[in-house]
Formats: C-alpha cells, sequence, structure tokens
C-alpha cells in the first residue's frame, strides 16, 4: 500500500510518534471526538499510544497540507474487509473514517482526503465498494461524504460505543467502483 497520497492542496502520509503534540492539541477537543466517536485526547502521552496502536494500520494516514510543514490537520484511514456490525459483507470492500482538527473546518480538507482515498481504493487497490458512516446529528460530516458521491445505503440504530459509554445511530453511505468510474 501506498505510504503517500498527494492531492493539489494536501498530503496523505503515515502518521509517526512525533506528532504527538500536534496530534494532542487537535484532538482534546471534546467536539472532534464526539463527531468520531472516541474521547478527547487527555495528554500527548494518550496521543502517542493512539499513534502506535489505532493509526498504526495499513491504511490509516495523518493529512497534512502540501506547504512543505509537514504539520497533520486531521486524519484519515480505511479497514479494507467486511464488518458485520456496520452491515459490510464483503472482502473486496472498505470503510473509511476521518477527521478534520476543528481550525480546519470550513476549508474543503475533508472531501479531499476523502476524495483521495476514494481514488486509490477504487483504481489502485481495485476494491468494489467503499463505505462511509457519519453519526445522527453530523451534518458536517454527511455534506463532505455526499460531496465524494456516496449516497445512503442503510443505517445501523441502537449501537453501543463503550468509550463514551451511549448509544447512537450510524448512517451508512457507499459508493461502488461501477459509479465511481461513471462519474470520473
Amino acid at each position: 500500500m501506498n505510504q503517500i497520497l498527494k492531492t493539489e492542496r494536501l498530503i496523505l502520509r503515515k502518521w509517526k510518534e512525533k506528532d504527538a503534540d500536534i496530534l494532542y492539541k487537535l484532538a482534546r477537543d471534546p467536539e472532534i471526538g464526539k463527531g468520531a466517536g472516541w474521547i478527547p485526547h487527555k495528554d500527548s502521552d494518550y496521543s502517542k499510544a493512539i499513534i502506535r496502536t489505532v493509526l498504526s494500520g495499513e491504511c490509516d494516514y495523518a493529512i497534512t497540507l502540501a506547504n512543505g510543514l509537514d504539520i497533520p490537520i486531521g486524519s484519515i484511514g480505511m479497514e479494507i474487509g467486511s464488518s458485520k456490525k456496520r452491515g459490510i459483507f464483503r472482502e473486496d470492500e472498505a470503510e473509511i473514517g476521518y477527521w478534520i482538527g476543528k481550525d480546519y473546518w470550513g476549508h474543503g480538507y475533508a472531501p479531499e482526503a476523502l476524495s483521495e482515498l476514494i481514488r486509490y481504493s477504487f483504481v489502485e487497490i481495485g476494491l468494489s465498494k467503499v463505505w462511509c458512516g457519519f453519526f445522527d446529528g453530523n451534518e458536517k460530516s454527511k455534506r463532505v461524504i455526499e460531496k465524494c458521491g456516496l449516497t445512503f445505503h442503510h443505517r445501523n440504530e441502537n449501537l453501543f460505543n463503550s468509550m463514551l459509554k451511549e448509544y447512537y445511530n450510524e448512517n451508512m453511505m457507499a459508493i461502488s467502483a461501477e459509479e465511481y468510474f461513471a462519474d470520473h
């Protein structure tokens, strides 16, 4: 899998332990964690542990601006394979999750990063379908996903988030390879 993906304004690259302080500054915001389904980061050591574990997958990327500063502004990742809990049943499909630091909202970075990972999924990996979900009330994420061509497929109701200790509903959006190539 590619270690670096590039768009006009962004570079998607692997997370590094030295990113822990920046990750903490972004991920300590309760609004970010709530929208993504996790608790706010409590310190940079916690963020470093997240980089070593949660953000260390083959398709997990720090979203950085292509301005040469190499500073993360968010994260995007893809899990390839089935997930019965989410209603994904084929091994040649993937679910993408992402978030952007609050200071970077409203600049189109999330749709740009998501579009690139969708392109990579179909053009370079050859997946058959890409999924992306959003929680009830997260209209910003819904708009990002719709901008990238995904449409509503199904809703997962009354799921329990053990980290946040609450129930939630998740709306699953999808785009197939055929739909993607018909539009690109």
